[in-house]
């Protein structure tokens, strides 16, 4: 047997190991993740539930009488003990049964399903203007950080991060809504209106919400660049000859990308759960508005969706993002040579 061989034997064994090691740490990953989201859904009920008011104090107002509110809470059984309620309300959760809104006369799925999609629309229109104009510049930020174009980047990164919100949003609507009008300045279409109806009021808050999300991801990734572009393994293909080209995208891209798929992730989670003061600005029919709303409002059947839909979606972007950096690491690779 010669050297190559046994080396191909060895180091694919040891592969093959830490493969199936990241298998049984994905399904670990899985399984606690699960765990936590059922434990936080429980800790969210009891903190909710522990609030001053309820539905029927919200719909009653400051005028109804005691008499009126023992008959509302008796009429939907909020009279019952917290563990009898925390038990039927997780059994109508798993038979996809998200409650009723006292408040609102309407069953929550009916109201927060279309503010769902809403979010999930803004947020991936942000995510496509912003993540891979982030990845690429701030590659080429990175590779090159003492050109002037990266330095006034990274300066203008700077600003972009630490200017609030309302700030971006402010400036945006003057430029794109006054100065100019190519943007609508405010929603007006309804939560349920189609995706055509909610096209045009999307872009000023999804251009709000990229300036943030991208100054974020592009410094992590040039950071990420510019540490691993000074390693051992860099330098010695640059001493073999191999092409800049090839050590851009092959070498430094890939060593790279894990924390900025760690921060991508944080930033989607982000994005898709709501973003409350960018909604508010521009009055776009989402998540985070509703769940303004619902706090104003104290409908405490509405906020409790809003809490375990953001839980879910930072849990299942947290698992998605460990599984792409697993993918990412280089041993796998040599084994799927």
């Amino acid at each position: 047997m010669g050297l190559s061989q046994s080396s191909s034997m060895l180091f694919g064994g040891k592969t093959s190991a830490f493969r199936d090691g990241n298998v049984k740490s994905i399904l670990q990953r899985v399984f606690f993740s699960t765990c936590a989201f059922v434990a936080l859904a429980a800790v969210a009920f009891i903190g909710i539930d522990a609030l001053p008011g309820d539905g029927c104090t919200a719909l009653l107002g400051r005028f109804g009488t005691d008499e009126q509110v023992s008959e509302c809470r008796t009429e939907n059984e909020l009279d019952q003990p917290l563990i009898n309620r925390l038990g039927s309300w997780a059994n109508d959760l798993v038979h996809g049964d998200l409650g009723y809104s006292i408040k609102r006369d309407q069953s929550v799925d009916e109201i927060i399903l279309p503010r769902i999609r809403n979010t999930l629309f803004l947020g991936l229109v942000a995510a496509v203007i912003a993540f891979p104009s982030a990845v690429v510049i701030g590659l080429l930020v990175g590779r090159f950080p003492k050109s002037r174009v990266g330095r006034i980047i990274n300066a203008g990164s700077v600003i972009m991060m630490t200017l609030p919100e309302f700030v971006t949003a402010t400036i945006l609507w003057l430029v794109f809504a006054i100065w100019i009008p190519i943007f609508p300045g405010v929603t007006v279409v309804s939560s349920d209106a189609s995706l055509a109806e909610l096209l045009p009021n999307v872009w000023m808050p999804a251009l709000t919400l990229a300036a943030v999300v991208f100054a974020h991801s592009m410094r992590t990734t040039r950071a990420g660049v510019s540490v691993v572009q000074m390693m051992p393994f860099i330098e010695s293909a640059r001493l073999r000859g191999t092409n800049e080209r090839v050590i851009l995208f092959r070498h430094i891209l890939p060593a790279a990308l894990p924390p900025v798929v760690n921060a991508i992730a944080v930033d989607l989670a982000w994005l898709f759960t709501g973003t409350f003061v960018t909604e508010a600005v521009f009055n776009y029919r989402g998540l985070g508005r509703l769940a303004i709303d619902a706090i104003s409002d104290r409908d405490t059947s509405l906020i409790l969706p809003i809490v375990l839909f953001s839980l879910a979606m930072y849990l299942t972007m947290s698992l998605v993002a460990d599984i792409v950096v697993k993918i990412l690491d280089p041993r796998l690779r040599v084994e799927r040579r």
